[in-house]
């Protein structure tokens, strides 16, 4: 079988310009900046906290808004980004921090720049310190915006990758968003059985229409749910066989997982296991969904195949 998307964005590798895909991780990388702070603060994850702490991150927070404008790029952010970075402190809503999800996004535009070096297994995240590191920008100095997006105004900039890598690295990313979607239909299977046997009615207003728009799965896809136990075994092996994924087991996609070991024992020396993908808990799963999901969100947009930054267009791919 093929996977859905793929034949989409296959239909011409042509990708943005350079400096436009370098607006928009410099918006990413703002919005992540303030993410940062409002996350902690949500958590009370504050450390040696002083007596002018909040003071502090409330100017860093107006820092950071500052920056948005004076770099110019509240003309290349969403109003979502932009509304977001209008908030005093600390008056985030809850959907706000869902922002947190563009880490994989900002990881693989930098790839995409020639900023990052490699896009990490599809079950392990970018270093979000790296990431912030490799732009070179600092959230609150417009300067090193405008510096790191005037880098890629040339016409003469070359790219790190060919066009056969840039093409395996989109098959790759749409093969686990095809895993990640396949798990949410395999959950819903029994529900969407009863749908389908049920004379049809306004279905867009239904439980199960919502949940699955809340997770981005087009609609034509459900209609693969009850074939999903035999389609996987398949899928698995023609991307294990066209080298999109490293390894197949128990018939479904490989995820290594690192062994519980003794805390004394080095991170590096510590044994891992190959797992089916469909033996992890739902916590891991849903990080694992997420990842692809950023991920090819980054490659739709960058590729032109959505005109909009907006996760919810990747349901029409």
């Amino acid at each position: 079988m093929a996977f859905r998307t793929t034949a989409i964005l296959r239909q011409g590798l042509k990708l943005r310009p350079p400096f436009e895909l370098a607006l928009r991780s410099s918006c990413l990388q703002l919005v992540l900046a303030r993410w940062g702070l409002e996350t902690a603060a949500l958590m009370g994850l504050r450390g040696e906290q002083t007596a002018n702490d909040d003071d502090r991150k409330v100017r860093a927070v107006e820092a950071i808004t500052t920056a948005m404008y004076e770099s110019g790029l509240d003309d290349h952010a969403t109003s979502a980004e932009k509304s977001m970075l209008d908030k005093p402190y600390r008056t985030w809503e809850y959907s706000d921090y869902a922002y947190g999800d563009h880490w994989e996004a900002l990881g693989v535009l930098q790839w995409l720049l020639g900023r990052q070096h490699a896009i990490p297994t599809y079950y392990s995240s970018f270093d979000r310190a790296r990431l912030f590191q490799n732009s070179g920008i600092m959230p609150a100095d417009p300067s090193t915006i405008e510096k790191y997006v005037d880098s890629f105004m040339s016409s003469q900039i070359h790219q790190t990758f060919d066009k056969q890598q840039l093409q395996r690295a989109v098959d790759t990313s749409e093969a686990w968003l095809w895993r990640a979607r396949a798990q949410v239909l395999l959950g819903l299977r029994d529900e969407i059985s009863r749908a389908d046997a049920k004379p049809s009615g306004d279905a867009q207003d239904s439980p199960l229409e919502a949940k699955l728009r809340a997770q981005n799965i087009p609609h034509s896809l459900r209609k693969m749910a009850a074939d999903m136990p035999k389609t996987i075994p398949l899928a698995a092996q023609r991307a294990h066989e066209k080298g999109i994924i490293g390894e197949v087991e128990g018939g479904d996609f490989g995820i290594v997982v690192e062994m519980k070991e003794d805390n004394a024992v080095p991170t590096e020396q510590r044994r891992t296991a190959t797992v089916p993908y469909s033996s992890l808990d739902p916590d891991h799963l849903d990080a694992l969904r997420k990842i692809a999901e950023s991920r090819f969100l980054a490659f739709a947009w960058a590729l032109g195949k959505i005109d909009k930054w907006c996760p919810e267009k990747t349901a029409e791919l």
